[in-house]
């Protein structure tokens, strides 16, 4: 009968993988036994499926801080942000908790025995590949075989618990010389160097209209007291073409100007009749200008504004009346005679066709 342990797991066609990685033991056991640890996990991935399809890689840690080694807080920050650049990886980070002078992982287990309980029941793979040999998965292994899911465990020999290699389906036992080919070049580590030294955008920048009210209403008055006013700018209009020659008109409102500048202050406001009246009745259609209202026209007076005013449209003011004067001598038949005398009954006979006789 073949042994389950191999140093490449069985090949089948239309496959689905996923591969969990407890990250802090293969942290600790790649520094054991190869003394470095810049592992190109996208390449390492793709060589645990053998051909098969990968789904998508799963990597648990914690977040390391000690008071003593600040460098070891910005050394994992790197590494993280080597993973989080890589295509089809997800970071899953749990909780540390001090005792005494040990630091104790917390969540990381539990993680990732969830993660792999929940896709094998939600029929994400075909094959899940731990890379681990701790014996505190052997329950949720045991579980993705009910299922009816293959299990693979892949660590060290120096690194396997007996529970782990008894009810895995394959058992991938690494040496130093499996990772030939699979730890980051020079020129990789100083890329990821540099991206880890880039600065961050943080939230308010990202969203100039959510978060940062602030920054967002003084870049707003900056770019408004940047503008020219529109009142003050000048307007090009597009030449007419409905006539027979094309020219560019003069916005109505500068020519009200204009004639309000050259008319003296005794001036009275009169409609212009010399304007073309082509062009008032293209500007009124068009709508171009605004429509001048015909204000009132003098009548009499004898101010020279008026006078002059006249003049201008070719119209001349027409005279008052002569006034009487008292001096005039009033005719006869004006004159008023007492009431009943007989010139005055003589009169009304008159006026109305009775003939004159005698009294």
């Amino acid at each position: 009968m073949p042994s389950k342990s191999s140093t490449n797991s069985v090949t089948r066609d239309n496959e689905r993988v996923m591969v969990f990685i407890d990250g802090s033991n293969l942290y600790h056991v790649l520094t054991q036994s190869c003394g470095r640890h810049d592992l190109q996990f996208d390449k390492f991935a793709v060589k645990l499926a053998n051909g098969r399809d990968l789904k998508r890689i799963y990597y648990y840690n914690i977040r390391q801080e000690s008071d003593s080694n600040p460098n070891m807080g910005i050394e994992q920050q790197r590494f993280l942000d080597s993973l989080y650049d890589t295509p089809y990886v997800e970071v899953r980070l749990g909780i540390w908790k001090q005792r005494g002078d040990i630091m104790v992982e917390k969540g990381v287990d539990v993680m990732l025995a969830t993660d792999l309980v929940t896709h094998a029941y939600k029929d994400h793979y075909d094959t899940a590949i731990v890379v681990s040999g701790d014996a505190d998965f052997y329950p949720a292994l045991q579980a993705v075989k009910d299922v009816g899911k293959h299990v693979e465990v892949a660590a060290f020999d120096t690194n396997l618990s007996a529970e782990s290699g008894r009810v895995a389906d394959v058992v991938v036992k690494f040496n130093k010389t499996y990772f030939t080919g699979l730890w980051m070049t020079r020129s990789q580590s100083r890329s990821h160097a540099a991206a880890a030294s880039r600065p961050e955008v943080s939230d308010e920048a990202a969203s100039p209209n959510g978060e940062d009210k602030a920054a967002t209403k003084a870049a707003t008055a900056r770019r408004s007291s940047s503008r020219k006013p529109a009142s003050t700018a000048t307007r090009t209009r597009r030449p007419s073409t409905s006539g027979s020659g094309s020219r560019t008109r003069t916005p109505a409102v500068k020519k009200v100007a204009d004639r309000a500048e050259t008319r003296t202050p005794g001036e009275s406001r009169a409609p212009d009749v010399t304007r073309a009246p082509q062009e008032t009745a293209a500007r009124e259609r068009g709508g171009t200008g605004m429509r001048r209202t015909p204000t009132r026209r003098r009548v009499g007076g004898t101010s020279s504004g008026a006078a002059a005013d006249g003049a201008r449209n070719g119209r001349s003011t027409p005279k008052p009346p002569p006034l009487r004067t008292t001096t005039e001598s009033k005719p006869d038949s004006a004159r008023v005679e007492p009431s009943g005398s007989p010139e005055r009954r003589r009169g009304w006979r008159d006026r109305l066709g009775l003939s004159n006789t005698p009294e």
